[in-house]
């Protein structure tokens, strides 16, 4: 029975070295593994991925295309605004000529009045009341139209809407303020149809009266 539980070391020795080759047989597949990925590397590319590459271009390219059409649209709503622009400006000065040329017939108007009003006669008072109502009925029409005759006694001294033909010193009133309407002046809208000719206050002794585009009166 003793000889028979004795273990044989040649056989332990020979199952160690079984148990040692493994590994090198491990070793050996590795090396396959990596064959096996350059391989799939040059592999050419699957319908899919050729599906999904055609999708991402034509994704680039509508991105492009929406860009551009909102480019064009925003580029017309300008365009549009600058054209109903245009428009409104040509409509709110359409009159202007007509309007301009009638000043004068004012001016004419008013001329008479100073004359015939100089001559204090009952005859002369009776054809000032006709032409004054000719004068008021022109003055509705320009303010019908948007245009305003500029202030100008005592009003201060502005040069985007007088003209100062002349500098008087006086205490009449205060200084770089208009004295005198020599001719009216009128506006449509904002815009300047021409400006009132006028003469400007100067204090005695002062320096900061317009220079006057005619001669000054002492």
């Amino acid at each position: 029975m003793a000889g028979t539980d004795e273990k044989d070391p040649t056989a332990n020795a020979e199952g160690v070295a079984e148990t040692g080759a493994a590994p090198a047989g491990n070793g050996h597949g590795g090396n396959g593994s990596e064959a096996t990925t350059e391989e799939m590397a040059a592999a050419p590319p699957s319908e899919l991925d050729l599906v999904r590459a055609d999708l991402e271009k034509i994704k680039g390219q509508l991105a492009e295309r929406t860009d551009q059409h909102l480019r064009l649209q925003a580029e017309f709503e300008n365009f549009k605004k600058r054209m109903y622009k245009e428009q409104a400006e040509q409509l709110k000065y359409a009159q202007l000529p007509l309007l301009k040329e009638l000043t004068q017939a004012m001016d004419n108007l008013e001329r008479a009045l100073a004359h015939i009003h100089s001559q204090g006669s009952a005859e002369a008072k009776a054809l000032a009341g006709g032409i004054e109502m000719v004068a008021k009925q022109m003055g509705d029409t320009f303010e019908k139209f948007g245009m305003v005759r500029v202030k100008t006694q005592g009003a201060s001294f502005d040069p985007t809407r007088h003209e100062a033909v002349s500098v008087v010193e006086t205490d009449q009133v205060p200084d770089n303020h208009v004295l005198q309407e020599f001719q009216a002046g009128y506006v449509l809208h904002d815009r300047v149809v021409r400006p009132a000719m006028v003469s400007v206050a100067k204090k005695a002794g002062g320096s900061g009266a317009p220079s006057p585009a005619g001669e000054t009166n002492g």
